[in-house]
């Protein structure tokens, strides 16, 4: 009898170990960032000290999970020690990536010598995080990508950066109501 117990109770703990974990809430969605550093460079984007950009340009990213808003982190694309001014805006780091933030508004700087267009795989990449057709972040499952409201079909890594653009990653069901369609930029720091 006692055999057939702990047969039966090994196989409920297999039974519960083989179910699959449910997908973060927007708690708890992974957004970390990858540690960088100096002459590092992570598909092809360097991160550089003493870059003085020619062209410097935004582009804001949002993120969802269930319809809920996360915040995207400062210091995306940026080395390690960070300085922040009062108002909580990065100020200085070991190096900057050519697509970094300051901030967690979203909006992503790209600060390069010459005219480069990036690509949102490309900043997951710097940012030392997964995007794919099937998931982002540690959310594996259903996934739109809204650029300036349009919804983009396709692989959501060959988004193509376009100065002021607003792209939205929604994560399993979509915010109701929808994001705004435009990032208003005009309160946006250098």
């Amino acid at each position: 009898m006692k055999i057939a117990g702990l047969v039966l109770a090994g196989a409920l703990l297999a039974a519960c170990g083989s179910t699959t974990a449910a997908n973060p809430d927007a708690a708890h969605l992974d957004t970390a960032v990858k540690a960088l550093h100096e002459g590092q460079v992570v598909d092809s984007v360097p991160c550089l000290r003493a870059d003085l950009p020619v062209h410097h340009n935004h582009v804001h990213v949002g993120v969802y999970v269930d319809g809920v808003a996360v915040k995207v982190p400062a210091g995306i694309g940026v080395g390690k020690p960070w300085a922040f001014d009062n108002t909580g805006f990065l100020v200085a780091g070991s190096c900057f990536a050519w697509l970094h933030t300051h901030d967690t508004t979203g909006v992503i700087h790209i600060a390069t010598p010459a005219l480069t267009v990036f690509t949102l795989g490309q900043l997951f990449q710097v940012w030392g995080q997964p995007l794919s057709a099937n998931g982002a972040f540690n959310y594996s499952g259903t996934i739109a990508v809204l650029v300036d409201g349009r919804h983009h079909d396709g692989d959501p890594g060959a988004i193509a950066f376009t100065p002021f653009e607003n792209i939205v990653v929604e994560l399993g069901r979509p915010p109701a109501p929808p994001p705004p369609s435009l990032y208003d930029f005009s309160s946006l720091q250098r």
